[in-house]
């Protein structure tokens, strides 16, 4: 198996062949010690691939910046933002203001949404008048929230938040009415003689 330490090494020989004719050997050798420092973090095979992307997609015959090559690696925080804004409108559209709500795909919104003050204020306040500006602070505030690494799991709705202020809990709901604490019905089975509720 190859090394961190050996993929570095071949991806930057790789590099520096294509695109290193221009360098002197000092430049050379601050472009490896940057190279090994900051692109270093990231597991060989991310290196390996963006590494083979700026072979085939770098144009200029200069030695391409490390800025290049982490937002190869890491994507562009911008068009990711997008991605996940449009996530999120999707999930306010199929899921809306009365559901408990998770954010499977990108879980870093859950930051925004929490800051925001929670599910159903953002639902009350993400209107055709005010989106733009929400979005504008969502774009902005995306890449942060998703470095922060700990996202929230879930977020309740109007019917769970409505129904454990009345002291309701998801276990009792189910028992005694057949329904979630977010108001969903759940279906009936038997169980040794008795009627039980499916979770």
């Amino acid at each position: 198996m190859i090394t961190k330490a050996e993929t570095l090494k071949e991806c930057f020989h790789l590099l520096d062949a294509e695109y290193g004719d221009k360098l002197t050997d000092t430049q050379r050798t601050f472009k490896k010690e940057l190279f090994k420092k900051l692109i270093g973090v990231y597991p060989p095979d991310a290196i390996r691939k963006m590494t083979i992307k700026l072979l085939k997609t770098h144009k200029y015959n200069t030695f391409p910046k490390v800025a290049e090559m982490v937002e190869l690696i890491e994507g562009n925080k911008e068009l990711e933002a997008e991605e996940a804004w449009i996530y999120l409108k999707e999930k306010v559209r199929d899921v809306g203001y009365y559901k408990s709500v998770r954010f499977e795909k990108y879980p870093a919104i859950g930051n925004f949404i929490e800051s925001y003050g929670g599910w159903t204020k953002f639902c009350e306040e993400l209107t055709d008048k005010e989106e733009k500006w929400i979005k504008k602070e969502f774009i902005k505030i995306y890449p942060i929230a998703k470095e922060k690494g700990c996202y929230p799991e879930s977020f309740p709705g109007f019917h769970a938040l409505n129904n454990t202020a009345k002291g309701y809990d998801n276990e009792g709901m189910i028992n005694r009415l057949g329904r979630t604490i977010d108001g969903d019905k759940v279906k009936r089975k038997q169980v040794e003689g008795s009627v039980a509720y499916e979770k």
